[in-house]
């Protein structure tokens, strides 16, 4: 998982805290590389949210894109440019970049270096939102999948199942 998106979701988490939201983020790489990814980002109480699969077993029974030809591609163009565009688009980027020596993580497998990921939101086995990043950096908006696990979780007190909100 990207570490920018994973600052960026660890930014909202007491919003979804607050409103009834489960946050949970998944990467590739061994338990002991979460941790120090943990440490590293100096994520607060990452240990409950940030999960590992060392196997791929997540990645493959989501079918999320990979391989070399999903590297780069328009949408990351597209991507980039919206961070350009944006104020304080860049400043999360900018500070895993700035550390960036520090954190080169290398995947249990080879072929999981090409991994790509997405973004869902559950209220049990109902899939309410779902986006495959097509290639790096082609992220859902986190904004917009914050407002949407929100608004489901506004709507779930009726039914009594808390969403879900999980990215890899």
């Amino acid at each position: 998982m990207c570490q920018e998106l994973i600052l960026e979701y660890n930014n909202i988490r007491d919003d979804l805290l607050e409103n009834d939201v489960k946050l949970v983020m998944v990467s590739i790489g061994l338990p002991e590389k979460g941790k120090e990814l943990i440490s590293h980002l100096k994520l607060t109480n990452g240990e409950e949210y940030l999960f590992v699969d060392p196997d791929n077993a997540l990645y493959d029974n989501l079918q999320l894109n990979g391989g070399v030809g999903s590297i780069i591609t328009m949408a990351t163009s597209f991507s980039f440019l919206h961070r350009f565009t944006t104020k304080g688009g860049m400043d999360v980027l900018f500070n895993v970049l700035s550390k960036w020596k520090d954190a080169i993580y290398i995947p249990p497998k080879q072929s999981q270096a090409f991994n790509q990921g997405g973004t869902f939101v559950f209220t049990g086995p109902t899939t309410i939102f779902a986006h495959y990043d097509e290639s790096t950096g082609a992220h859902a908006k986190v904004i917009d999948v914050m407002k949407i696990a929100i608004d489901e979780s506004k709507k779930r007190s009726k039914n009594f199942s808390t969403p879900e909100l999980i990215a890899s």
